[in-house]
């Protein structure tokens, strides 16, 4: 089968090896919908099966009707990472510009490590971008990466990621949605 992000597997493979040995804040962006909280479970869970330790951060609580996207995995407030920031280094998901987070996390993390994104009008921000335009969500980025490198989903994951394409398309219905969608999609049950 033909790769889903060939153009990232090498670079992706470097920076996660590059988080080895560090604790990473996956931020997402203000009034998280579930591409964001989506994007934040899968990579977080990304990254534990890499043995990277993970914390999820944002401004806002993660909406009632996502709760079921994180039934194990750490969600802090921007006023709980505030103190140990430091001991942090940052991923964002799912955030055009490093100001989709809210003041104070942009602050916290002003150049964060890596990103993951599909917003058109990202202009890279990061140390290592992951940017696709072309892409329905982020969690499609992420699951396609995923799969081109054979890292493990499991059921949170894959759940995570299919909530966050149908989120992002509209359910499978925004133009946006493509044969790549589908197709990751159905690799996702």
């Amino acid at each position: 089968m033909e790769a889903y992000y060939p153009q990232f597997s090498d670079r992706f493979q470097q920076m996660l090896h590059g988080l080895k040995g560090r604790k990473v804040a996956v931020v997402g962006h203000a009034r998280p919908d579930g591409d964001c909280i989506g994007s934040q479970v899968g990579m977080s869970r990304l990254l534990e099966t890499q043995g990277i330790a993970t914390v999820c951060v944002n401004g806002d609580v993660v909406p009632e009707r996502l709760r079921f996207l994180v039934p194990d995995t750490v969600f802090l407030r921007t006023d709980d990472i505030l103190p140990v920031a430091d001991q942090y280094t940052a991923v964002f998901v799912d955030c055009a510009d490093g100001a989709r987070c809210g003041d104070r996390l942009q602050a916290l993390f002003p150049q964060p490590y890596a990103m993951v994104d599909h917003h058109i009008s990202n202009q890279g921000y990061a140390q290592h971008d992951f940017v696709e335009p072309q892409s329905a969500s982020t969690t499609e980025i992420l699951a396609g990466i995923c799969l081109d490198l054979n890292i493990p989903i499991d059921a949170i994951a894959a759940q995570a990621f299919y909530a966050g394409i149908v989120t992002d398309t509209g359910q499978f219905k925004f133009p946006s949605t493509t044969r790549r969608t589908f197709l990751l999609a159905a690799e996702l049950f």
